[in-house]
């Protein structure tokens, strides 16, 4: 009898491991990523020669090929929420009213005021920036720096009643004020995304970023800030375009959890009345400084020269900005990095480069440069 007990609670134990790889091996619940790439099993060869290699890519190729990974995951997930009405990861934070934030690369310690820069530290960075702007100078390019608030930022009465702020002055305060008193030319654009919000929704819920018209919001303040600079520029009217709510599902946050079709929303969409007149251009000879998967460098032009033309280095919520961006220069290369690089500048020979970054990257203006200074 203790035998036999002993078989059925081995049996048990066992069982939510073996039967998966039994379905997988009929073909059935491989999860879509490794459906399309499959991670390889590593030689057994390689655990004689370098058995933490060996033990580090099993490891991956087992979760990739491990059926019904993913929906099991999903379930957890579905479940923690239902049940506990928790964040199922700790990068995510659970807010009111159905908003999800971003809990990581400091974005909470920043709306807290928790985390601040070393003065000297900020004032070699904002000397940094004064070469940099002296050097396009010297050769007629002007420079603008953008800085876009991170969604508790701007959204911050819906987080969690149990979160306070250590202190009201933040690390983008510092920087402001550092950079005006720099002479940098620098665009915050927190009053903006709280005007922005005012008259409709102007970030997603259940994502980091901003949505269409939070980026329209952003870009008409950034062509009116360049209008100083280039006059001819025509202003960027969110009057000429239309919002339109979209049923669509969850944004990066909530694809992070897989639960994107479990956590749809209304997305707002901007249709301009007039078709963009911005078209793709011929990708340039020189080597794209990212070149990554999802972030290639983007050249978009426009049939009109009378327009600028623009340079920018930029991240993740410069890609909602393209479009907006890109009818209001004659040419516009979107390059995904914060380092600077004065190769690119030297061969694209743009009017004016821009840095943008979001308020959880605000550090990362200060990278050096590619190839070394300015």
């Amino acid at each position: 009898m203790k035998r036999f007990s002993l078989i059925v609670c081995c049996a048990l134990l066992l069982a939510p491991l073996v039967w998966p790889q039994g379905l997988g091996l009929l073909g059935l619940g491989v999860h879509p990523r490794a459906a399309d790439a499959p991670g390889p099993w590593p030689p057994a060869s390689l655990a004689v020669t370098d058995f933490q290699a060996w033990a580090t890519r099993t490891a991956t190729a087992y979760a990739d090929n491990f059926p019904f990974r993913e929906s099991m995951i999903r379930t957890l997930n579905r479940l923690r929420l239902a049940v506990w009405g928790e964040s199922p990861m700790r990068t995510l934070i659970r807010g009111r009213e159905c908003w999800w934030f971003y809990n990581d690369e400091m974005a909470l310690e920043d709306w807290m005021g928790a985390t601040r820069f070393d003065p000297q530290e900020l004032a070699d960075n904002v000397r940094l920036h004064q070469e940099r702007r002296d050097w396009l100078a010297a050769r007629g390019i002007a420079m603008l720096v953008v800085i876009v608030p991170n969604k508790k930022t701007v959204y911050g009465e819906f987080l969690p009643s149990s979160l306070r702020k250590m202190r009201e002055t933040t690390r983008l305060d510092q920087l402001a004020r550092a950079m005006e008193e720099g002479g940098i030319p620098f665009l915050d654009l927190r009053p903006v995304m709280l005007r922005a919000k005012a008259v409709r929704q102007a970030y997603w819920k259940t994502d980091s970023h901003w949505n269409e018209w939070g980026a329209l919001a952003g870009c008409s303040a950034i062509v009116e800030k360049l209008r100083e600079r280039f006059p001819a520029m025509p202003p960027l009217d969110p009057a000429a375009y239309t919002a339109v709510a979209e049923n669509t599902p969850g944004g990066d946050l909530a694809a992070m959890m897989l639960l994107e079709n479990q956590l749809p929303e209304a997305n707002v969409r901007m249709v301009p009345h007039a078709p963009h007149r911005a078209h793709d251009a011929p990708p340039p000879p020189w080597k794209d400084p990212a070149d990554l998967p999802g972030r290639r460098r983007i050249v978009k032009a426009v049939d009109d020269n009378s327009l600028p033309r623009a340079l920018f280095f930029r991240d993740s919520f410069g890609s909602q900005a393209i479009p907006f961006l890109a009818e209001r220069f004659r040419r516009s290369v979107f390059l995904w990095t914060h380092r600077f690089n004065p190769g690119v500048v030297l061969a694209e020979r743009p009017d004016v480069v821009i840095f943008e970054a979001a308020e959880r990257y605000q550090h990362a203006i200060f990278s050096p440069s590619e190839g070394g200074r300015p």
